[in-house]
């Protein structure tokens, strides 16, 4: 879930108002696959100088349990909503926002 890349197309729109802050703290509670090196916002990214990366970065994915199913999705996913207007799926965002961290 929210794997996105430049040059494709993803869903966009308004998330529920607390989205961006339940996905925050699960970057925080929810952390796995933790990897060595570092993903950097493909978007924001593009816009730096030579002198290195200095945007948003990630080095894991969250997990959220839905219905019978866990999602997995980038760190970074929070970003994604708040700055390039990503809309996940309908039942993702009722995962997230249904989990116990939210309260």
């Amino acid at each position: 879930m929210g794997w996105l890349d430049r040059g494709k197309k993803y869903s966009q729109g308004a998330p529920p108002p607390s989205l961006v802050e339940a996905l925050k703290r699960m970057t925080r509670t929810h952390r796995a696959q933790q990897t060595r090196g570092f993903h950097f916002c493909p978007w924001c990214a593009s816009r730096l100088s030579y002198g290195g990366p200095d945007g948003p970065e990630g080095s894991a994915e969250i997990r959220v349990m839905g219905r019978g199913v866990v999602y997995a999705a980038p760190e970074l996913i929070a970003h994604y909503v708040e700055a390039h207007d990503y809309l996940p799926p309908t039942e993702f965002i009722e995962a997230v926002l249904s989990s116990d961290t939210v309260a």
